[in-house]
């Protein structure tokens, strides 16, 4: 049997970070994971409306987009540290869109997500990563399910 070519989605949450360790122990020496970190790039009318509010000495600093690269940072040396073959996907798009678009583009047999456990009506609104990946993914996937209590006080890398 093959082992399976891996795109996980991380976020930097305690559940994707479970996601990418399972992702780690699955693939063999030759395999690459990709992890895809997904952001929706804001409007340049909302990012004025935030950076109006950020105190004048830290507006040069303000960059919208450095927490979720730094998120794919986090997770890439992770894996290099576990001596796991990667490639990074920083994606403009949902995230499970962008999580989906990767394992096609990539012929990827596994996708591996984590799963907040959200309430209902956060649920509702926002809708479930892990259950869009349900319903659209062409390819085998696995969700992540771990306590708040299992995660507490845990890093990747």
């Amino acid at each position: 049997m093959d082992v399976p070519m891996i795109v996980v989605g991380f976020d930097g949450s305690a559940n994707t970070e479970s996601a990418l360790q399972a992702a780690a122990d699955m693939v063999a020496d030759d395999d690459v994971v990709h992890v895809v970190t997904a952001y929706c790039a804001p409007s340049p009318r909302e990012t004025a409306k935030v950076i109006a509010k950020v105190p004048e000495e830290f507006k040069s600093c303000f960059h919208v987009l450095d927490a979720p690269r730094g998120y794919l940072q986090d997770a890439e040396t992770y894996l290099t540290r576990r001596g796991v073959d990667h490639k990074g996907h920083f994606v403009d798009d949902n995230p499970a869109s962008a999580i989906l678009d990767v394992a096609d583009d990539v012929g990827a047999t596994m996708i591996v997500v984590g799963s907040r456990g959200l309430g209902h009506g956060t649920r509702f609104i926002r809708g479930s990563v892990s259950s869009r990946i349900a319903n659209h993914a062409k390819t085998s996937f696995m969700v992540i399910h771990d306590s708040d209590e299992a995660n507490a006080g845990r890093q990747v890398p």
